[in-house]
């Protein structure tokens, strides 16, 4: 086993994760025993890409359906795609892109995905080097997306016609469910990670804004932009790579 990067539990009480390299397994804790289910074959690791995050259909197992976020090769372009897959015969079947057009990089690839309680497919994604990238509206990175589970962009996000449903991100590497509130940990550079509660349609402010909006030239933008500040920062950095509620 070697980098294990996100975790799923399934309503019959095993542990599904992945594993950078590309391996999806599952885990029985009532046997100890772990079960390799797919090794996905174009999964390319680089640097901090590779297969990052995987969620489980809300009506899994009577809906087998699994979703897992990788980075991949588009020719000689490294990208970032979602993919949904079913679960038939202790194996992964079926392949369906649901989303792609994600750039990716050595470095800021997100990437969680995560499902609402109105049953939404939610996905973090990081600016891939590029920071620009965040406070581009027509960009996928440095955003929290949201689409059906088809990937069909729902009739009520904030951008019609596209999955961004907050912007101004840097690498988001966390996404849990608190009561309703989506939580998102984020990487800050060498201050301010971050933990910033995820609204419809906000601005979060990366990366003309590290943290909260406590200089001068960060409040400007703060108040010309209706910035969101996070909840908590952490500085110097530790790293917040996860959530779980």
């Amino acid at each position: 086993m070697n980098h294990v990067w996100e975790l799923a539990f399934s309503s019959d009480n095993k542990l599904w994760f992945t594993e950078r390299e590309g391996r999806v397994s599952v885990y029985d804790p009532a046997t100890d025993n772990v079960k390799l289910v797919s090794e996905i074959d174009d999964v390319v690791p680089r640097g901090e890409g590779g297969l990052l995050g995987l969620a489980l259909h809300p009506d899994f197992p009577t809906v087998p359906e699994i979703f897992v976020v990788y980075n991949y090769l588009q020719g000689s372009s490294y990208r970032e795609k979602v993919v949904k897959y079913t679960f038939s015969g202790n194996s992964l079947i079926n392949p369906v892109v649901i989303l792609d057009g994600i750039f990716a990089s050595n470095i800021h690839n997100g990437s969680r995905l995560s499902v609402s309680p109105d049953k939404k497919l939610f996905i973090s994604t990081g600016d891939a080097s590029q920071p620009s990238r965040s406070q581009d509206a027509n960009s996928l990175n440095g955003k929290i997306l949201r689409i059906n589970f088809d990937g069909s962009i729902p009739s009520d996000n904030p951008f019609p016609g596209s999955p961004v449903w907050s912007l101004g991100h840097r690498n988001p590497q966390g996404l849990t469910w608190v009561n309703g509130k989506l939580l998102s940990s984020e990487h800050g550079a060498n201050s301010d990670d971050e933990i910033n509660i995820i609204e419809k349609g906000k601005n979060y402010g990366w990366p003309n804004v590290e943290g909260l909006c406590n200089t001068s030239n960060e409040q400007s933008f703060c108040n010309s932009n209706d910035i969101v500040e996070p909840i908590y920062t952490w500085t110097p950095t530790i790293a917040v790579c996860g959530l779980a509620y």
